[in-house]
Parts: C-alpha cells; structure tokens; sequence
C-alpha cells in the first residue's frame, strides 16, 4: 500500500483523492477546511500561515493542486511559491522527498498566436503565469518532479459558453474569434492518477506534461454547435485571424494514456445535459 499526500482538496484533489482510496491506497490531504471525504486523514492547516501538520509516516507521492485565496499577485505568490516551499521544507525534515505532481497551467505560455507543446518555451506576460512558472522550477529543483500544464478545465456544471450562446442568440455581441484549448475535469484526474501509478511503480516520469483534448478549436465552431444543440443557430463566421494559442500535448499524443473525453463535443453533450436539468429543476 502506498501513501500518498494530496495538498488541495478542490475541483481536481478531491475526486483525485477518492480514486486513489478507492484503488486501495493511504491517502492524506491538507486542506484549509475541516471536511473531507470519509477514509482520507486530513490534516487541516493553511500552508502559509502557522505550523504545516503532515502525516507522521513515510509519504511516496506527494500532488500539490492549490488555487489562490485571490485573484491577486498576492494571492497568487502565496498560493504558489509560499505555500508549497513550506510543505517541502517541512516534509524534508521528515523524510527525502518523494516525486511531487505539481499542477500548473498553459497561462505560463502566455498569448503568442501559435502552437505550443511542451518543447515551447514559456513567456508569461502576466503576473499569474510568472509565478506559476516560478513554482514550476523552485519544485523541479527540489525534488524529482512533473509538472502538469492543464488548459482550460471544464466539466457538466461548466455552463459559461451555454449562456454566452443564448445572449448571443438574444442579440448580445459575440466574443473576439480565437482559439480555445480545454480538458474535462475527469480526464485532468484520470491523468494526475495515471503519472502517480507510474512514479509509484519506480517509473521516471516526464518532467513536463501538457494537459489538454486532442482538438484545439475556435470559440465560435463551439458556440455555433451549442446553438445548434439548444435549438438557437447563431451562424458565427469562421473567417478571419483568430486571437491565441493552440495548445498541444506531445505527452497524450505519444503515450497509452487514453482521453475520456478527446474533443469538445463529447464534454458539451454533458454539459447541456446538465444545462436541461437545472432548467427543469427551476
């Protein structure tokens, strides 16, 4: 059995954690809130502020998945560079340390109107892609280590673009053409557990994985079909010089691991589904 340690227990580190459980593993979390799913030891602390609390025994994979109190530079500093350099020098004093999955995002390429894998430079031109770059090589350097670079992550309770398609279809003023790069929710954890099982079976894994589907496209073919799906065409042309990047994963491409949901139509169908029963419901 091993022990793993998830630091976060949102969006993706709470799913993630019940995987693992469910598989048969030890798992701990460290989370601000007192509350977590039944059979993970929690050890509830803020990892910037007061004493970090870990587990007393050996850890064998530690996921560092932590979101900003704020949508700050602030926020963003304490988030990424503060909070897990505590967990790691704390966890030192421990034991050596163990691989770390440390998730980042694409926003470290920043905007280039180009294709970008994880042979692409980074040049973030925001705060909040610099600090995630930053994090990305002060936990490199620390410890055996991948860093995962998810685009934008969605699932069925995503329903920002089915509302864009409604007010659009109303008469609201459509979006900048650009492209858009995404990954479902579900295939964000079935790939964080899938580099954790190959660490744990003494695998060296890469030491960059970009996260996304197999099929970046513009935001206006997505909207035009989620029209189509509700009912409400909108016909949005799909001329021109689209805004953005491109975002490739080399990673998914060329190794076994397997998309759930490889393009945006199969992740949308949830989502309307979803739409359609929140409206039923109302």
């Amino acid at each position: 059995m091993a022990h793993i340690l998830i630091a976060g227990l949102g969006d993706l580190g709470r799913p993630l954690a019940v995987e693992w459980r469910d598989a048969g593993q030890r798992v701990s979390a460290i989370r601000r809130g007192n509350e977590a799913p039944e059979g993970i030891d929690l050890y509830s602390c803020d990892l910037n502020d007061g004493a970090v609390l870990l587990p007393p025994d050996r850890v064998d994979l530690v996921y560092i998945i932590l979101t900003p109190g704020e949508r700050s530079e602030q926020g963003y500093s304490r988030a990424f560079l503060g909070a897990p350099q505590r967990l790691l020098d704390q966890l030192a004093r421990q034991q050596p340390l163990p691989p770390v999955i440390f998730v980042s995002s694409t926003a470290v390429y920043g905007d280039d109107e180009a294709q970008v894998d994880e042979d692409t430079p980074p040049s973030p031109p925001r705060y909040n892609g610099r600090i995630l770059l930053a994090a990305e090589e002060e936990i490199s350097i620390r410890s055996l280590a991948t860093v995962v670079r998810f685009s934008g992550i969605y699932g069925p309770d995503s329903q920002r673009l089915v509302r864009q398609a409604e007010a659009i279809h109303e008469g609201e003023e459509p979006p900048t053409l650009r492209w858009s790069n995404r990954i479902h929710r579900t295939d964000c954890v079935r790939l964080l557990r899938w580099l954790g099982e190959h660490w744990l079976a003494g695998e060296m894994q890469p030491s960059l994985v970009v996260g996304t589907d197999r099929h970046p496209v513009l935001n206006y073919e997505v909207l035009n079909w989620l029209g189509e799906q509700l009912g409400r065409p909108l016909d949005l042309p799909l001329e021109g010089s689209p805004a953005g990047k491109r975002v490739r994963s080399r990673y998914i491409e060329e190794s076994d691991f397997e998309l759930r949901y490889p393009d945006y139509r199969t992740g949308y169908e949830e989502v309307l589904r979803t739409s359609r029963k929140m409206k039923d419901e109302r």
